[in-house]
């Protein structure tokens, strides 16, 4: 567990699957409706289920960070690869994010990994590009109804050595 002022990032507990899931949830119906048709944001919801949040906690490291006993934030690393990383909108542009991936990369250091991989949507790439990652590929998935749901295949090398 990792203390700064108010807020605390601490490991995944199965008790928090219904939180990180109405957290994540939340997420994307605030912010992705302006850069994806409805088709995409409904397989974003689909995808985002507890269930999926459950594996990739129990294959990787989850972890959440809380203010005031509330999640507003939430990444996971899993094998090199870091996903489902979400801060509650009220949250946004505080940092928020910016720790939970400083976080995921330290981990993703201590387990010998030199480079991570992440899939950005369209909202979050820039965050991504400011961070240091890499535009590998731009690419999609076909939704339904012939739609398609843009997104960003990206990379970054770690500096183990500075870390």
């Amino acid at each position: 567990m990792t203390r700064n002022g108010s807020s605390t990032i601490r490991e995944f507990q199965s008790a928090d699957a219904a939180a990180l899931k109405s957290l994540i949830h939340r997420t994307i119906a605030l912010c992705y409706p302006g850069h994806y048709c409805a088709e995409a944001v409904r397989f974003f919801l689909n995808y985002h289920n507890e269930e999926a949040i459950c594996r990739d906690a129990r294959e990787g490291c989850t972890i959440v960070l809380a203010r005031a006993g509330r999640i507003v934030g939430t990444g996971t690393l899993v094998g090199n690869e870091i996903k489902r990383v979400f801060v509650d909108p009220a949250a946004q542009r505080l940092g928020t994010g910016r720790r939970i991936m400083r976080y995921l990369e330290d981990k993703a250091c201590s387990l010998q990994v030199a480079t991570v991989e992440l899939d950005a949507s369209l909202p979050s790439k820039a965050f991504y590009d400011k961070l240091g990652y890499a535009t590998v590929e731009k690419t999609f998935l076909p939704v339904e109804n012939g739609r398609r749901l843009d997104f960003f295949k990206m990379r970054k090398i770690l500096s183990t050595t500075l870390r």
